[in-house]
Formats: structure tokens, C-alpha cells, sequence
């Protein structure tokens, strides 16, 4: 992998669970703010979906643990390429269990601007952190990443 990699940009250097608490906070203000509730308002159903998806964020974050390598997203390298645990189902079990996490939440707070955060920060992390993730991985594993790709999905 070559040093003279561009700088990523702050966007990508912001871990993306604070963003997802960032959304998650802003939803929740202009939730409180503009009082828009849905139908969907159902605090335990809500916790139990946060929950899931915290447990299925967390079996990616073991997963790189157990591999050693690298959970910054904006990390030079990582020490590893993990294809194993639930990274044989999504490539991004870490993104998709926030989002899990998220919807949880947005019914928790029963409000138009809960499931609109859920939305940004899946747009975010489709087009901002995967991408620039992807071209790293793409750069340091070559073909196995590739195949990786073609075998795996990038969510479900």
C-alpha cells in the first residue's frame, strides 16, 4: 500500500457511531422541538430492536477483535482482511447493526424526525465511510477483496 495516500477527509476521520449519535441527537431535538409524532411511537418495541442491533454491531466489532485488526475506519491499513462470523453474511455488520440501533431508537421516539436520522445516516454511510473504506481495502488485499465483494453483500 503506498504512503502518499490522500488525507481522508474529516468526515471519514469521525467515527461513525458519533454520527450516528449525532443524528440520533439532532433527531431527537427536532423531534422535541417540531412535535411531530408517527403512528409508530412504541418505546419497548424500540428497545428490543436497539438492542439487536447493538448485538449485531458488537458480533463485527469481535469479529475484528478477533482478528486483530484495525476498527478505525480511517486507519492506514488493516492487519487483515475478516470475511468470517457475520462478515460472512454482510460485509459491514458493524454499520448495519447502528442502523438496526437507530431504527430502534427512532421508534422509541415516535417521531418523523427519528426515522428521517436513520435515513441520513444510512445515506452517509453508503456513499461517504463504505466507499472510501472499500477503495482502502480494494488498494491493500487487491483480489481478495474483490472476491470478497462478489461473494459477499455490502448490507443484506
Amino acid at each position: 500500500m503506498s504512503e502518499n495516500l490522500p488525507r481522508p477527509s474529516i468526515l471519514v476521520l469521525i467515527p461513525p457511531p458519533l454520527w450516528a449519535l449525532l443524528f440520533a441527537l439532532a433527531a431527537w431535538g427536532a423531534g422535541t422541538a417540531l412535535g411531530l409524532a408517527t403512528p409508530l411511537r412504541h418505546p419497548l418495541a424500540g428497545w428490543i430492536i436497539f438492542t439487536l442491533g447493538f448485538a449485531v454491531s458488537a458480533s463485527g466489532r469481535l469479529a475484528f477483535a478477533k482478528a486483530g485488526t484495525e476498527v478505525v475506519p480511517a486507519s492506514k491499513k488493516n492487519s487483515s482482511l475478516v470475511v468470517t462470523g457475520p462478515f460472512n453474511i454482510t460485509r459491514n455488520p458493524m454499520y448495519l447493526g447502528i442502523l438496526i440501533a437507530m431504527t430502534g431508537v427512532a421508534i422509541v421516539l415516535g417521531t418523523y424526525a427519528g426515522a428521517a436520522s436513520t435515513i441520513a445516516f444510512f445515506l452517509f454511510v453508503n456513499f461517504i465511510s463504505i466507499p472510501y473504506e472499500e477503495e482502502k481495502m480494494e488498494r491493500q488485499f487487491g483480489e481478495d477483496f474483490r472476491a470478497y465483494k462478489r461473494r459477499v453483500r455490502r448490507w443484506i
